[in-house]
């Protein structure tokens, strides 16, 4: 019996080393490498299609290289987090998850800053119109916009933060293994993530609560988000300096 516990301990004991190799390896993966590749890629494709009237075919050529790096670079990202979710490396998730979310907001955000400036423009020349046929011919435009532009939005939001999805998914899941939440509580952080600004905080709180990190990372936020206000700012500068 003492040499069956004593081959029992030690095949733990292999088992926990294999196990800790696997970690050390997948933490060398570097999700920083990945969010690096992929903020160039969606931001030089940005660039190309904003300049393809100036720089001719090339630019599509490029931007269309660039488009498939970023589903490329997307996938292995995702394969990533999902290999250190089976080992539980809550600092791979945790790391994707703020990498993206930082990369990514500039864009999010001018986007969704240009999408809102167009809107109460639209709102505003409407209630301005002197005449009822360009009123309806507005209202129409608006309705359509709506109808068929927003979805397509929300589609890229969607696709653009995937691997943060992925990321809080993998993150909600080792945090309810390892800490007992509840599913209801799980659910709740989930639905918190579809929410802009609110994500990045709610994502802070299950960091510093749960895993006691994210202190340096709630100050980066915070730094991070007086950086997107002035590019925010400056997007609606340059949008009425071109009379839009």
């Amino acid at each position: 019996m003492n040499f069956e516990k004593k081959d029992d301990i030690d095949i733990k004991d292999i088992l926990d080393d294999k196990n800790s190799d696997v970690q050390v390896k997948k933490s060398k993966l570097l999700p920083i490498l990945f969010a690096l590749l992929y903020g160039t890629a969606l931001y030089g494709f940005v660039f190309f299609i904003i300049e393809n009237n100036r720089l001719g075919g090339s630019a599509i050529v490029v931007a269309f290289a660039l488009f498939i790096m970023i589903f490329v670079v997307m996938i292995l990202q995702i394969r990533g987090v999902l290999s250190a979710a089976k080992i539980e490396d809550i600092d791979y998730c945790l790391n994707t998850y703020f990498l993206y979310k930082y990369i990514t907001a500039p864009f999010i955000c001018g986007c969704g800053g240009t999408l809102t400036y167009i809107i109460f423009e639209w709102i505003s020349m409407t209630i301005k119109s002197n005449y009822q046929l360009v009123t309806f011919l507005l209202i129409f435009l608006f309705i359509a916009f709506i109808v068929v532009i927003v979805p397509y939005i929300l589609v890229s939001y969607a696709l653009i933060g995937l691997p943060c999805t992925v990321a809080v998914n993998c993150m909600l899941d080792i945090t309810r293994k390892k800490y007992g939440m509840s599913f209801v509580i799980r659910t709740i952080h989930f639905f918190l993530q579809m929410i802009p600004i609110v994500n990045i905080i709610d994502a802070l709180y299950i960091s510093i609560k749960y895993w006691k990190k994210g202190m340096v990372l709630a100050i980066l936020t915070v730094v991070y988000s007086y950086i997107t206000m002035a590019i925010l700012a400056f997007t609606y500068l340059v949008i009425k300096s071109l009379g839009w």
